[in-house]
């Protein structure tokens, strides 16, 4: 498949209307979820769900709403996380998605079914709300800065680039960064402005990390889903299509997948040494952000030391990223310290600090032993407990 021509039922199905042809009734034997609610002013109408696969959508049940709007599915527990549409022939869908036997009510009205809807049960299925209520603020956004015909074309062509920019980054802190592994992560990189992809995998490096980092940890959480299997290979071809040009070309295998994913990072070590946080993958790794030149840091890496004493023959690891401006000072205050330290000169500018949604330094991560992000540091209260149970 070619990255570049990729077209997801995902790209097209939040900004157009879908038309059902069929409906169906089933019942099923084994694990169930339910959608269930109510749509005012609908009495009579005919509400269709859809199971919104990779390549179609498929119809799996309809309903006749009764004169107060009630409506309920129940359709087979999915094995990996699955999306469904909730619509009326013809009109703009509302996108859940279900991973286990939860109900997930669903409420709007006929007149502003997907434009004003409210979801309890799913703090998923909140979360896509959220994402498709961005997107459409995006959209109006850009589509009234075309429209103005301001004289000065560049500078709104060059307005519209930094508001997409900005969008990126901030969905990238938000929704994909702080759970690469959920429904929601893997939602947000098939968000579109005006039915065009706004992450490009196939031109864009920093959107091929951030379906790799994404894929990941789908397969480590569903490693037989179709889903994540399919988004392993859009990862694979998005990483080895913009791989730098003055770099021997290495063919990726899909398993590496699980190293070049988790927006890695790859930074020089004290002896000059790049060194990267994917090469301790089955270890239990401390990823640290720190600022040598703060006062209080040294305290900090005396409580530290004392846990990675503690734990280092058990597999746990420090990963710690400086961001100070002066690498001379940065190397005598490293090269005392017994675990891996780096550093990343680009300081507030550098990648990392978006990736990571970096708001205050010092911070840190907790990483497992299959690479995937599990808690940061205002999620933990006891950090010795917490390396414990990932290192059992």
């Amino acid at each position: 498949m070619n990255i570049l021509k990729i077209k997801s039922v995902l790209f097209t199905i939040t900004a157009t209307t879908i038309l059902f042809f069929q409906s169906c009734g089933n019942s099923y034997n084994g694990p169930t979820f339910t959608v269930n609610g109510k749509i005012s002013d609908a009495e009579g109408k005919m509400l269709y769900i859809a199971n919104m696969g990779i390549e179609k959508n498929e119809i799996v049940d309809s309903a006749e709403l009764d004169k107060d709007g009630n409506y309920e599915f129940k359709l087979p527990a999915p094995d990996c996380f699955e999306f469904y549409l909730i619509a009326f022939e013809g009109e703009r869908p509302i996108v859940i998605s279900v991973d286990s036997t939860e109900t997930i009510t669903v409420n709007s009205s006929i007149k502003e079914f997907s434009k004003n809807y409210t979801v309890e049960g799913s703090r998923e299925c909140l979360r896509i709300k959220e994402l498709t209520e961005l997107q459409t603020a995006l959209e109006q956004q850009v589509n009234k800065m075309i429209e103005s015909k301001s004289p000065a074309v560049i500078k709104t062509r060059n307005d519209i680039y930094a508001l997409i920019r900005e969008f990126k980054e901030n969905i990238t802190r938000e929704y994909i960064a702080t759970a690469p592994g959920s429904a929601s992560a893997y939602y947000a990189l098939w968000l579109t402005l005006n039915g065009e992809p706004l992450f490009s995998p196939g031109t864009n490096r920093a959107d091929s990390k951030r379906f790799a980092a994404v894929a990941t940890n789908l397969q480590n959480r569903f490693p037989e889903a179709k889903r994540a299997q399919h988004l392993a290979k859009i990862a694979k071809e998005g990483m080895e299509a913009t791989r730098p040009k003055n770099t021997e070309t290495v063919n990726i295998e899909e398993s590496e997948i699980k190293t070049t994913g988790l927006f890695d990072i790859k930074l020089p070590g004290v002896n000059g040494d790049s060194i990267s946080l994917s090469s301790f993958a089955g270890k239990v790794v401390l990823l640290d952000f720190s600022v040598y030149e703060d006062a209080k840091i040294s305290s900090r890496n005396i409580r530290l030391r004392e846990i990675y004493n503690k734990y280092k023959s058990k597999g746990f690891e420090i990963y710690q990223v400086s961001f100070d401006s002066r690498e001379h000072f940065w190397q005598q205050s490293a090269s005392n310290l017994p675990w891996t330290c780096v550093r990343d000169g680009e300081g507030a500018a550098s990648p990392n600090v978006t990736l990571y949604n970096i708001q205050t330094v010092p911070t840190f991560y907790l990483i497992n032993r299959e690479n995937e992000i599990v808690l940061r540091d205002n999620q933990i209260t006891d950090l010795e407990k917490e390396i414990e149970k990932l290192l059992k």
